[in-house]
């Protein structure tokens, strides 16, 4: 029992260290955009899907446990494109805010003054 716990605990450091390098990878992939560090990034998650496959199937952790896995590895692939379009948006939105061409905004404002005399 104690060789399963070992074993049991370096695959779910595993499993949580290639969550990381997918997220990284696509976060990088899309900043840069450098499509191949995006696939780079799915192929990471794909090592963590087979990988949580293996968690669920050999290790003798209760099936909660396995329930909980297995939930977080399918969610996780979500978390990151869901995150960049989140940013994307709140982006998008301060830009609209704080428009950046103060002449503009001083000729808009000109011009709603003349409208008023």
């Amino acid at each position: 029992m104690p060789n399963a716990l070992i074993v049991t605990a370096l695959l779910l450091g595993a499993f949580v260290l290639l969550a990381g390098v997918y997220g990284l990878l696509y976060s990088l992939g899309v900043l840069l955009e450098r499509p191949p560090l995006k696939s780079a990034g799915y192929f990471f998650y794909l090592l963590h899907f087979l990988l949580m496959l293996t968690i669920v199937f050999a290790t003798p952790l209760g099936p909660w446990w396995k329930l909980l896995i297995a939930a977080s590895a399918i969610a996780y692939l979500a978390i990151p494109p869901l995150t960049w379009r989140h940013l994307r948006r709140i982006h998008r939105n301060e830009e609209r805010l704080h428009d950046s061409k103060p002449a503009r905004r001083a000729a808009r404002t000109l011009a709603g003054m003349g409208r008023g005399a």
